[in-house]
């Protein structure tokens, strides 16, 4: 009787081919991503017509801004958590519907309590969104590569975040902000019903957990054609499912300092993110008298753009190491300090420095994404990632509130953005420690060339 042959999944994720599967997945999770930038930018974006056409006062806006990253910080932990229990596809439709649904109903909201209300329950999805679909592509995607496909994601939130802006800017002034909230919900909601159908489910997280030997087969096959495993090969993977509370793993075994100063890294690089996607369009409309609020919209969209260029910064995380997302930490504090000093001159310019603000600021922080999706094993890598992302919106919590304050305090445009620059040099300083405290399991985890692991 013939031996049935035992296969480990992780050595067909590394040695696959390139297929229409790898190519579908990735456009898959890109939608994901694409849906989640569009929902999580447009109350940014619709805020200046907002607080124009309800009367109120820009500060006004901030509990909205803050209950908005509450609802996603809280979503990133949930959602990561029930990815790890019940698999990743299972949490990225939850997600993607009920911001989609929830995003939808915006519309319905008629003064600062009820568009509080709805846009935290949508936040809860926005928040488990982005973190399962970075989740599911690093368990399918090769080590050597890993960090340039998770960045790549990114072209797709980009196109979400940015081209929301540039959308915001066409609908608000003929259909008003109501529309903005519209059109994301409803094509989010039809982008889960193609995700219900055509999303695979994690090949790693079915193996480590016993599950369906044809799905297991399945998407084995399509990884490599190639090899025609048999129907009855035994599929393994050499990592162990441990029980308890997945978020106690991130602090044992040795990863409690790498942990802590990746969530330091990410929340400080979110304080001037969230600093400057709540506020960039109302503070160049409001003080600046040579832009009108679309022209505020397009360069705050242009900000938003230079997450389309992190796929630079997931290149060099692959070939040099995580240094490349400290210096890009280090050196975006420059152009934030610098937007304060170009806001009256000529637009132009304006928006120049907002994309390099956008390129390092976005791209060092997608960067740190990339990092806590590459550093944890199977059985805690979304706990890990939804985890990194809620520490994350901690900063991003702090980073409006800091500005509306400044705002209230009628501090001068040049000072808000010397303050909004600030974080970006502690976010630089505790990168450099988390490469300081990898563990040697994470640095087999980052890359498989010890060029890249820890000596």
């Amino acid at each position: 009787m013939a031996q049935r042959e035992v296969v480990n999944i992780v050595d067909v994720v590394e040695t696959q081919e390139r297929t229409w599967f790898a190519w579908s997945l990735f456009l898959l999770c890109c939608l994901v991503m694409l849906v989640d930038g569009f929902n999580q930018q447009s109350l940014n974006y619709a805020a200046p017509a907002i607080i124009k056409d309800w009367h109120i006062q820009r500060a006004m806006m901030t509990p909205v801004f803050d209950i908005n990253i509450f609802g996603w910080m809280i979503g990133s932990i949930a959602f990561s958590m029930l990815a790890d229990r019940y698999g990743r596809k299972t949490a990225i439709l939850l997600a993607v519907f009920v911001f989609g649904i929830f995003t939808a109903s915006l519309p319905l909201a008629t003064d600062l309590v009820q568009l509080s209300i709805l846009r935290f329950i949508s936040a809860l999805g926005i928040g488990g969104g982005m973190p399962m679909a970075i989740s599911l592509m690093a368990d399918y995607a090769q080590t050597k590569t890993r960090g340039l496909k998770v960045t790549l994601l990114y072209l797709g939130y980009t196109g979400g975040s940015s081209g929301g802006g540039f959308l915001a800017a066409a609908l608000t002034p003929v259909y008003g902000w109501k529309s903005v909230f519209l059109v994301g919900g409803v094509v989010s909601i039809l982008i889960g019903v193609v995700l219900l159908v055509a999303l695979p489910e994690s090949v790693r997280f079915l193996v480590l957990n016993k599950g369906s030997k044809d799905r297991i087969l399945n998407y084995a096959r399509k990884l490599k054609p190639g090899a025609a495993f048999a129907s009855d090969t035994q599929f393994i993977i050499h990592e162990t499912a441990k029980k308890g509370v997945p978020v106690a793993h991130l602090f044992t075994e040795g990863r409690s300092a790498m942990t802590l100063f990746l969530w330091f890294a990410l929340g400080l690089s979110f304080v001037t993110h969230f600093f400057l996607s709540a506020w960039l369009a109302t503070l160049f409309s409001e003080y600046s008298n040579s832009m009108s609020i679309p022209m505020a919209q397009r360069t705050a969209a242009l900000f938003q753009m230079g997450a389309g260029f992190a796929w630079c910064v997931g290149y060099l995380l692959d070939k040099r190491g995580i240094p490349t997302v400290t210096w890009a930490m280090l050196l975006g504090a420059l152009p934030v300090a610098a937007l304060g000093l170009v806001a009256g001159a000529y637009t132009g310019v304006t928006m120049g420095v907002a994309l390099v603000a956008g390129i390092l600021v976005l791209g060092g922080g997608i960067g740190l994404n990339a990092i806590s999706s590459m550093i944890y094993p199977t059985f805690i890598r979304s706990t890990g990632t939804g985890a990194a992302f809620a520490a994350a919106r901690i900063g991003a919590l702090m980073g409006p509130a800091i500005a509306g304050y400044l705002i209230y305090l009628q501090t001068p445009l040049q000072t808000i953005f010397i303050v909004a620059a600030l974080p970006m040099l502690a976010a630089g300083a505790a990168t450099f420690m988390l490469e300081r405290s990898m563990t040697p399991e994470s640095a087999r985890e980052m890359a498989s060339r010890s060029a890249l692991a820890r000596h």
